[in-house]
């Protein structure tokens, strides 16, 4: 759980030193001129990266990225910044990656050797969370 968190930091740093996201996020952010359609562009692509991806270093990762795009577009960065958590918090509820809260609730389980209602052990494909949470986002 948290040594995953944590490499993911280190990834999410050097992606960022290497401004290797920047031209990505361009093409995908766009220059949209309402902020409804801003904020759909921002939302979409975030939530799926989050679903394989930590959402807490998605969101270290990005906020330079928003922030910049924000002010080029003259859009208030508190309405891009919040859906942007947002996007995070319910694409992490697809997979067992998005959240550290996942692993740790997965790893209880196993210690606690939960069954499941045929009495086989309990265990968790990455998209076993899926079914309740995809319909969230």
């Amino acid at each position: 759980g948290v040594a995953t968190v944590a490499v993911l930091f280190a990834v999410a740093e050097g992606i960022q030193r290497t401004s290797v996201l920047r031209p990505v996020m361009k093409f995908i952010l766009g220059r949209p001129k309402a902020l409804w359609i801003a904020q759909l562009r921002l939302f979409v692509p975030i939530a799926i990266v989050s679903a394989f991806l930590n959402n807490t270093p998605v969101v270290a990762m990005l906020i330079p990225i928003v922030l910049q795009w924000a002010r080029n577009m003259g859009f208030s960065a508190s309405k891009l910044l919040m859906p942007m958590n947002d996007a995070t918090i319910l694409g992490g509820t697809i997979t067992l990656l998005g959240t550290s809260t996942n692993l740790v609730v997965v790893g209880l389980a196993q210690e606690a050797k939960l069954v499941d209602a045929n009495g086989d052990p309990l265990s968790f494909g990455i998209f076993g969370i899926a079914p309740l949470g995809a319909p969230c986002c």
